[in-house]
């Protein structure tokens, strides 16, 4: 530090550029009034508040700067430099503020400061670390609020050091007479700090008697300067230790009891970034309680990204109301927290911070309430206002140590805001003293469950958590409470997968205590869980808490035929109860019901329904009563059965009794198509087989061949349930219909259809050179393609060669022979069961690939020969 007169101490660099700034300032006495000359705070309300800006060749610009060396703490020591060059008090925050909309012109410095310099340009560097001064655009500033006139000296924080007071431009020490513990309390509160610390050197300060400054405090001054003072010669007061510098602070709301929390750590007001996973309710409480505010209604975690002080593990071992932590830590946080606070309404001593003895604020202070003339309405806002939803008891409750009640008489109607909103009456002096009795009140949050239940037409369940509901029946979910009080409206929501904010929502007021939510034939999309909650008229934006329940819609398997040897005819049997019953015969029962079983087994329409008499012993069968038209889907939507004893059962036979029989090609078979119909070959004849499960005896079997727009039929009776048709395949289709007389009706079951395509590939071909379709080589099909048919075969002989003429139109065959070749190669080998008398040569025979080294020729009548073909050894056939 220079100790007198003037001094070139401050360099400016810039690119390309740089130049000296002498500062003229006289830095004599600690007494001396310091011009600001290159320094101001501005839009503060004050000359000790505002943004730091300093002067250079005459232009005024932002200032920010990179603390170096401890961080925060050099940054307050910059602070109580630019409170000194103001002119001003101590520091009491510097704080970086970006939140401003528009930029400006900046000046950016890296410099530090000891906090004993009398301007900024007097900070000094060190010798690794340069003052480096540029021009840039910058939204950010450093907000300085300094004292206006108290300020500590030599102190190592701005909560410590030896006390000054601004007098006639100059600044003087404090005397010790009169420095109470009132008077340190209001400088402590003065500077944001701690209450002050009881220290051992507290004893009165050594030195000469001086004219200074005493005060006279009462304690409840927001600054020193508000109490009463006077000059005398006294003793200087010794130097004042405050608790740490730290505070807390909601902000960004409409009141100080709502709103982000902020905390201010050697003069900087940050956001407190805090671990979620450690914060828990009494946090909340402390921070509540230390702002004066009522009890806490909420506390919520926001993203954000920026500037924030950290409250390490160390704050959460043992929070008091005196220490909020032991020391704060400087980050980027992603989260911060909201707290709201009550301002004028708490419940204290309670198990939660929903019950226990009701306060509300009085001044500075808190007073009791009285539980004469305290009514239920009261306690319903008290809930909804401390966001503690609904009313569950208040009662009066017996403190022995009684402090003062409030003399205010609240009368609420129920859905006032706040408590304090009510209309009042002051207790008159009869009501005066209340004694020592006092009103708590226990709030739940949420009201209680309530009760949840499934009905339909054949059963009430009472559920708990699952049930389940038969398709296509129609079913009712009903809810009730049984709260003491009336609930406004019911609400049943039916969750879609696993988001409750994409959810069905019913909702209906209240009969009662309970509302019922009907629904039509139960469907796959009724499936799911369903919730159940209610909300009260005062209150109608909370709801309880819900009940669940999940609901299952399965099949219609309540209802069989059996001993009919098909699933579609036979004894009626339905289950109820977990129980697989006969269902006794009534005057109720119809054909109408009978269309019905029919329906949902899917089995067609009913044929005939009757009584059957199984035996003369009664045993335990269903007695159905019903209310069927014909046209339901179940039967037990239309009906209910009860226990009953009975020797007569229901017989029930439908459309669909018979299995569907079954259509094959045995032989004939070309290929399939891409359309999947069967290519037959033009002139082949084709065998179907027409067969039926084993099922009933007897009965016989249409074949339908729909040809050429004309539909004709052939009949054969069932021989072991099946039958076999060959006839010649034409362009159309075919299906195999199964007929028997059971139950004394016709019954009938038809297969699928098949279809026939004919194509002019008939599988045999007679090739020469003169292009004569009916002499030549011998082709044949195999393996879908026409090959030489070899002559090593033993059963190839002249009736073959006929059927070959025939099914080519060539009329007889003339003759057959064969002809060698020098080498063998790959041929169709023929392996027959013909007769002769076949019109296709493959529907007696079939061939295989092979190698040979001679074919077959075929000589028919339906062309005139021209010579007589030869083998080449020269040896003429005629077989």
């Amino acid at each position: 530090m220079l100790s007198s007169q003037w001094s070139v101490v401050f360099k400016w660099s810039f690119i390309g550029f740089s130049c000296f700034v002498l500062l003229t300032t006289k830095t004599s006495g600690a007494s001396q009034s310091n011009d600001p000359v290159d320094a101001r705070l501005v839009e503060g309300g004050s000359s000790c508040s505002g943004r730091l800006e300093m002067k250079y060749e005459g232009e005024w610009k932002t200032l920010t700067f990179k603390a170096m060396g401890s961080g925060r703490a050099t940054k307050l020591k910059i602070a109580q430099v630019a409170c000194r060059q103001m002119g001003c008090g101590s520091a009491i925050s510097i704080t970086h503020n970006v939140n401003n909309t528009n930029q400006r012109p900046a000046w950016e410095i890296e410099l530090m400061c000891d906090g004993t310099e009398l301007t900024l340009r007097e900070c000094r560097n060190t010798a690794s670390l340069r003052r480096v001064g540029r021009r840039r655009m910058t939204a950010s500033s450093q907000e300085v609020v300094c004292s206006d006139s108290v300020r500590f000296g030599n102190g190592h924080s701005v909560c410590s050091g030896s006390l000054n007071v601004k007098s006639d431009n100059d600044w003087a020490p404090v005397c010790e007479e009169g420095f109470d513990s009132e008077a340190r309390k209001v400088v402590c509160n003065e500077f944001g700090c701690g209450p002050p610390m009881v220290s051992s050197d507290s004893s009165t300060a050594e030195g000469v008697p001086a004219l200074l400054k005493k005060f006279q405090c009462k304690g409840n001054e927001s600054r020193l300067q508000d109490c009463a003072s006077s000059t005398h010669k006294c003793k200087q007061a010794p130097a004042i230790t405050c608790q740490g510098s730290y505070d807390v602070r909601l902000v960004g709301e409409e009141n100080s009891c709502e709103g982000t929390l902020e905390g201010k750590l050697e003069g900087e007001w940050r956001p407190l970034a805090v671990s979620w996973a450690l914060w828990k309710p009494e946090h909340s409480n402390m921070v509540c309680e230390k702002l004066g505010c009522g009890s806490v209604i909420s506390t919520l975690k926001h993203d954000r990204y920026g500037r924030a002080w950290e409250l390490p593990s160390t704050c959460w071992e043992s929070p008091t109301n005196s220490s909020f932590c032991k020391t704060w830590m400087p980050k980027f946080s992603y989260m911060l927290m909201t707290v709201t606070c009550a301002e004028n309404v708490r419940l204290v001593g309670g198990l939660d911070r929903c019950s226990g003895k009701l306060e509300i604020k009085s001044g500075p202070s808190w007073a009791s309430v009285c539980q004469q003339s305290f009514t239920t309405e009261n306690a319903q806002v008290t809930c909804a206002e401390l966001g503690c939803g609904f009313l569950y008891s208040y009662h009066s409750k017996h403190y022995s140590n009684a402090e003062q009640a409030t003399s205010l008489v609240f009368k609420c109607r129920g859905k006032e805001k706040h408590l304090l909103d009510c209309p009042t009456d002051i207790r008159n002096a009869m009501e005066e003293d209340c004694g020592e009795f006092r009103t708590e009140i226990n709030c739940r949050e949420r009201g209680e469950e309530p009760h949840i239940d499934l009905h339909t037409l054949n059963m009430d369940q009472d559920l708990g958590y699952r049930s389940e509901v038969v398709k296509d029946q129609r079913f009712a979910i009903s809810c009730s409470t049984g709260s003491l009080y009336k609930p406004f409206s019911m609400r049943l929501r039916y969750r879609i997968g696993h988001r409750i904010d994409q959810a069905a929502e019913w909702i209906q007021p209240a009969v009662g205590k309970s509302a019922i939510f009907f629904f039509p034939a139960a469907e796959d999309a009724h499936q799911g869980l369903y919730e159940c909650d209610y909300n009260y008229e005062f209150k109608p934006d909370f709801f309880s808490n819900p009940q669940t329940l999940y609901l299952t819609v399965k099949e219609h398997h309540d209802v069989r035929l059996v001993d009919g040897h098909s699933r579609c005819a036979g004894r009626l049997e339905v289950e109820h109860q977990e129980k697989w019953r006969s269902v006794s015969y009534q005057h109720s029962w119809s054909l109408k019901e009978a269309a019905v079983v029919c329906r949902q087994l899917g089995c067609g329409a009913a044929v005939s329904t009757s009584k059957v008499d199984d035996s003369p012993e009664v045993r335990s069968v269903w007695r159905f009563y019903s209310d069927c038209e014909g046209s339901e889907r179940a039967l037990m939507e239309c009906g209910v059965v009860k226990n009953w004893s009975s020797s007569s059962t229901i017989e029930v036979a439908c459309t669909d009794i018979l299995h569907q029989p079954n259509i094959t090609i045995i032989s004939g078979l070309s290929s399939t198509n891409s359309e999947g119909g069967e290519m037959i070959s033009m002139g082949h004849s084709i065998t179907i087989n027409c067969s039926v499960e084993p099922q009933y005896p007897g009965g016989h079997f249409s074949l339908k061949i729909n040809s050429l727009n004309q539909t004709h039929s052939l009949t054969q009776p069932a021989v072991n349930h099946s039958a076999v048709f060959t006839f010649t395949a034409t362009e159309g289709n075919c299906s195999c219909v199964y007929h028997n007389f059971l139950f004394n009706h016709n019954f009938s079951s038809e297969s699928l259809s098949l279809l026939m395509n004919i194509t002019d590939y008939i599988g045999v071909m007679l090739d020469d050179e003169n292009n004569s379709p009916c002499s030549g080589k011998l082709l044949v099909d195999v393996r879908g393609g026409l090959k030489l048919l070899s002559a090593e075969s033993t059963v190839w002989d002249l009736k073959h060669a006929s059927v070959v003429c025939r099914q080519l139109g060539c009329g007889a065959a003339i003759s057959t022979n064969n002809v060698t070749l020098p080498t063998k190669e790959k041929m169709a080998r023929f392996y027959s069961d013909c007769d002769g008398s076949e019109s296709a040569l493959l529907d007696c025979g079939t061939t295989v690939e092979w190698f040979s080294s001679s074919y077959v020729q075929v000589n028919c009548t339906g062309e005139t020969l021209t010579d007589t073909k030869m083998n080449t050894s020269g040896e003429t056939l005629n077989l």
